[in-house]
């Protein structure tokens, strides 16, 4: 199973999410990542779906999700030209005893420190998925207090531009 990115260009309205949650879900399908706002059109919002799945999948997801009424334009982006980033927001306990090791590792990964409270930080990164897993995964020995992660956003590289059927 490959992981993919659909962008769906879909109706600025309520229940547009619900009616794309439940064909994913009729279909079989995992979202794994959705993230979702308006685009220059305020009637129009971008919505970037990550799921996986071998390409006759793919494909089927495609063309279902292209029938709903609601849905103006759906692209599969090419995986290797594009540029994908999620954003994690960390609430991480840090005490004396450990606070330089802690920040170390922030400053490794080039996070910001958003917040410095009585007995912990907030950190904000925003990368690629892998590496904002590799951060958590060297972070692990810290006790995290809150975790808020956004979901990935992904655009293709170079000058092609997707069309909205408006």
């Amino acid at each position: 199973m490959t992981k993919r990115i659909l962008v769906l260009f879909v109706d600025n309205s309520s229940g547009v999410l619900t009616r794309i949650c439940l064909l994913f879900s009729q279909k079989g399908f995992n979202i794994l990542s959705i993230t979702c706002s308006v685009t220059c059109y305020p009637n129009i919002s971008r919505m970037t779906i990550v799921t996986e799945g071998d390409e006759a999948q793919i494909s089927q997801i495609v063309k279902q999700t292209a029938k709903l009424i609601e849905i103006h334009s759906v692209f599969l982006l090419n995986n290797e030209n594009i540029i994908e980033r999620d954003l994690l927001l960390l609430k991480i306990e840090a005490k004396e005893n450990n606070k330089k090791s802690l920040l170390d590792i922030v400053d490794k990964y080039g996070a910001k420190i958003r917040d410095e409270f009585s007995g912990g930080i907030i950190t904000e990164l925003t990368d690629k998925p892998e590496a904002i897993d590799k951060f958590l995964e060297d972070i692990s020995s810290f006790k995290i207090l809150e975790q808020s992660r956004t979901g990935i956003t992904a655009m293709e590289k170079g000058d092609k531009i997707p069309t909205i059927d408006l």
